[in-house]
């Protein structure tokens, strides 16, 4: 996907394991519709990536905003480089 998709709607939810977690809905240049959940670590990065003081500062947004985990093995263990 080429970053052409923006961020349509933001609201809170529950987890099966009883958190609450921000659920994502994304809109598509072409129409189609994803959705993303982000938890609360998570989305204190995404708040920081995107300069956004609450989660409703995020609709109408790039959704590269929502881009902030880096895979384990590309830290490796305790954020050394991987092998």
């Amino acid at each position: 996907m080429n970053g052409e998709a923006r961020i349509e709607a933001v609201r809170l939810t529950p987890t099966h394991d009883g958190e609450t977690a921000l659920a994502v809905t994304l809109r598509f240049a072409n129409g189609g519709r994803s959705q993303v959940q982000i938890d609360a670590d998570g989305l204190r990065r995404v708040l920081a990536r995107a300069g956004a003081s609450h989660a409703a500062e995020l609709i109408g947004r790039n959704w590269v905003v929502l881009d902030v985990a880096q895979p384990a093995f590309m830290t490796g263990p305790k954020g050394g480089k991987g092998r």
